[in-house]
């Protein structure tokens, strides 16, 4: 199929067909125009229209990032830590991001009309991701929340490799649920006496919703908490700078939901999520380690992210890659994803290897042994309505 391509940099230059508000048409300029707005450091944006017979057919939306020694955390390994700015710093290595390193509750490519039937839907993405790379010069691709439609074209591809366990961890909210009482009665006893305890070390934080026109005002001690958590991280790609909670507030307003949490007055931790189309979809957290030891933060977080779904309605939360074991505990179950990556260059190759290697390491295999609830719980889960579960089985690309 011959295809041609038009490529912009800035949203402002696109054509009136990008800005199109058909019912099924959701990637409009208000999902992605946050990110430029936030200048954040090594990313570059690119926004694609993929043509057929000169008829528009894809709108695809794609970020280049400029790989530095500042995306990874292994100061407490000086060699390591030595190599890979010398590296880094020779090779100068890129990589094109098919999507959004930040957000998937929302697609970042989008067919529109009907020219191009589902069944050859994966060769065009592929051409034009493919195209995207070599305009680009990128050292390598990530493809991010694949469709899985599209996956399986890309599966008989033997360039890209798939990502290993490849997971969202999700929790499916029964329908019937209340609050958090209702969680409650379901969990076997020692995962019980574990949450009654966490709970109970919450004793003197105040929780309360920051609302647009605080965020300003909270912005920095957002993003210094933000911080704590994302420099402890093996791998930060893309890290988000102080705009950008404000700006994400801005842009998705009462879909986008940010908590903050207090003790004596300063705040001690932050949590963030976005809603939307019955998902609960945890964005961004962050806190003050020495409080987290005291008051047991992260879990609790996580306690009201569930809680917080319940009372919004919605039929899923999702918490996302990271910390499998403590989401498992939560009682999340793996939603698995389509990811894919192509690396150009050698030392690039071999470095991944590395790093991946080590994120297996930490991940583990026993967050797939945890299953918090009495067994009726999970027999009610099968045999719920059909309707509920199909609603529940979704996952935002």
């Amino acid at each position: 199929m011959q295809l041609s391509f038009e490529v912009y940099r800035h949203l402002s230059e696109v054509p009136e067909i990008w800005k199109d508000s058909k019912a099924r048409f959701r990637f409009k300029p208000t999902t992605i125009t946050d990110f430029r707005k936030g200048r954040i450091n090594a990313l570059a944006f690119f926004y694609v229209i993929t043509k057929f017979q000169n008829e528009a057919i894809l709108l695809s939306y794609y970020q280049h990032l400029s790989v530095t020694p500042d995306h990874f955390n292994c100061r407490d390994k000086p060699f390591q830590h030595h190599s890979l700015n010398v590296a880094l710093r020779t090779v100068k290595p890129t990589l094109l991001v098919v999507g959004n390193l930040f957000r998937h509750d929302t697609p970042f490519q989008q067919f529109i009309g009907s020219a191009i039937p589902e069944s050859e839907q994966g060769a065009v993405f592929q051409q034009t991701f493919e195209y995207m790379l070599d305009f680009c010069k990128a050292s390598g691709i990530f493809l991010k929340d694949v469709h899985a439609s599209w996956a399986q074209h890309i599966l008989n591809d033997a360039s890209y490799k798939q990502m290993e366990e490849d997971v969202s961890m999700e929790f499916k909210v029964p329908a019937p649920w209340q609050g958090l009482q209702d969680y409650e009665k379901q969990l076997k006893h020692k995962y019980l006496q574990r949450y009654r305890k966490i709970r109970q070390q919450l004793n003197g934080i105040e929780i309360r919703e920051i609302q647009a026109d605080e965020m300003q005002h909270r912005s920095a001690d957002i993003y210094a908490l933000y911080c704590q958590v994302s420099d402890k991280q093996l791998v930060s790609m893309g890290k988000l700078n102080e705009k950008s909670f404000g700006l994400m507030k801005q842009v998705l307003q009462d879909r986008y939901k940010v908590f903050g949490w207090f003790l004596d007055g300063k705040m001690v931790a932050f949590s963030s999520a976005i809603l939307h189309d019955g998902f609960y979809d945890m964005n961004y957290i962050g806190f003050d380690y020495a409080v987290n030891q005291s008051h047991s933060i992260y879990f609790n977080i996580l306690f009201h992210c569930l809680e917080q779904a319940i009372l919004s309605g919605s039929h899923t939360l999702v918490l996302g890659r990271t910390a499998l074991e403590a989401k498992a505990i939560l009682g999340c179950e793996p939603a698995y994803q389509y990811g894919f990556y192509k690396l150009r260059h050698p030392i690039v190759n071999w470095f991944f290897k590395k790093v991946s290697a080590g994120f297996r390491e930490q991940i583990g295999e026993k967050w797939k042994d945890r299953h918090p609830f009495k067994s009726q719980f999970y027999t009610q889960q099968i045999s719920a309505p059909e309707s509920h579960q199909a609603a529940g089985s979704m996952v935002a690309q």
